[in-house]
């Protein structure tokens, strides 16, 4: 009787495992007959790309990345093509300052020596923008205000010779930096005040908002110490209508919104401040309705126009004044006049770009990406130009070379 034996073979002495074999090897040699030849790769090359000039367009979007703050990032986007230009390492919580000639990008950051402990090192960091490359660096007190960032953290004086750094330990006290010598000039303090808003005179001059509803304004020497310093009158109710730290500087006047939707402005082109009567964003139907600003940079100005954009929300409660914007809302700012409202676009921050086409670039709190609006278009805000792809892990502030 004929059967198949463990080995496979069959009645006749044919070995079945064996033809597979020879069958399977046919069939790659038939499949690779069939293949097109492939080339050999050559080794990449690494390079580098000039980056574009930076013009008025150009974007720096602050990025605390909250999951990792130690490690905060600068984001640089060119505005005109929403295209991601670059990357700035940013320390802990940096606080961020474009220079009078945008050819600097100034950071104010924290490194500890073992990442979220250890020595603490405050510097003062200079960035090319031309190529995004470290300047120098310069150490200051370790006593900088860490937390969101916003303008009146870090600024240059008008005429460009010293940086000034706000601190809190909690006492707030000022860091006035030469940035011709590179070193730390004076440390000043600001007891009851927030903030360095330079004068847009040529003289190395700055004021602070004064828990009191004053400004306070501090003159400085030709060193950077302090020559003198003078509270003005009480210009808003701290306690009633407190304002926003953020500010816009409009020729020679600065401008504030409060948490209650007025318009406090201040005339810098004396020796004094001197403040004009405040207005309101509000009529009787939008205060009914419970209409305020909200968001940290949450208004923007266009000086050559003089259109303010702002932020808004409707039913605002204690606590929801760092909301996005439910509507854009667009005023005169000499007429005292609401020209616009328009979807927000969940806007927590903006900022108005210079140059012969002035843009409002809005950045949405809740997808990251950035919203362009052409202001000299028919459409204005009514329709957005362009729109980004998400940016960041959870940007806050968008810094641009002032109007």
């Amino acid at each position: 009787m004929n059967m198949q034996n463990e080995r496979g073979t069959a009645a006749g002495g044919v070995n079945i495992w064996s033809a597979l074999t020879k069958l399977a090897a046919l069939m790659l040699v038939a499949a690779c007959s069939l293949a097109p030849a492939r080339a050999e790769l050559p080794l990449e090359q690494l390079s580098t790309t000039a980056l574009p000039v930076p013009n008025s367009h150009r974007l720096y979007l602050s990025d605390p990345s909250l999951g990792h703050i130690v490690d905060g990032r600068i984001h640089v986007i060119d505005g005109e093509k929403m295209r991601y230009l670059g990357l700035i390492g940013a320390g802990f919580a940096a606080a961020t300052a474009l220079s009078n000639d945008g050819q600097t990008l100034f950071l104010a950051t924290t490194y500890h020596s073992r990442l979220q402990r250890g020595i603490r090192t405050d510097v003062v960091e200079a960035y090319n923008t031309a190529d995004l490359r470290l300047k120098y660096e310069i150490e200051v007190p370790p006593r900088r205000a860490q937390g969101l960032n916003i303008k009146a953290l870090l600024r240059q004086t008008r005429d460009g010779r010293f940086l000034l750094v706000q601190n809190a330990t909690p006492a707030a006290t000022v860091t006035v930096v030469d940035l011709q010598s590179h070193k730390v000039s004076a440390e000043i303090p600001n007891s009851g005040c927030w903030g360095v808003i330079p004068w847009p005179q040529a003289q190395p001059k700055f004021s602070s908002v004064c828990g009191d509803g004053t400004l306070a304004t501090f003159e400085l020497d030709a060193s950077g110490g302090l020559a003198s310093r003078s509270n003005s009158v009480r210009f808003f109710d701290s306690s009633d209508d407190p304002i926003f730290m953020h500010y816009q500087m409009v020729n020679q006047e600065l401008v504030f919104v409060s948490y209650g939707g007025s318009v406090y402005t201040v005339d810098l082109s004396g020796a004094t401040p001197t403040f004009p009567s405040a207005w309101s964003l509000l009529d009787a139907q939008t205060r009914k309705q419970g209409w305020r600003p909200g968001g940290m940079a949450l208004f923007a100005v266009d000086p050559r126009s003089g259109r303010m954009v702002v932020g808004m929300h409707p039913k605002a409660t204690e606590g929801s004044h760092k909301n996005p914007a439910q509507e854009l809302w667009a005023f005169d700012l000499q007429q005292h006049k609401r020209l616009a409202r328009v979807p927000g676009h969940a806007a927590v921050s903006m900022a108005m770009t210079s140059g012969e086409k002035p843009e409002l670039i809005v950045l949405n709190g809740m997808d990251n990406s950035l919203v362009a609006f052409d202001l000299l278009s028919a459409r204005g805000l009514s329709k957005p130009s362009r729109k980004s792809a998400p940016f960041g892990e959870m940007p806050v502030y968008i810094e641009t070379q002032s109007p």
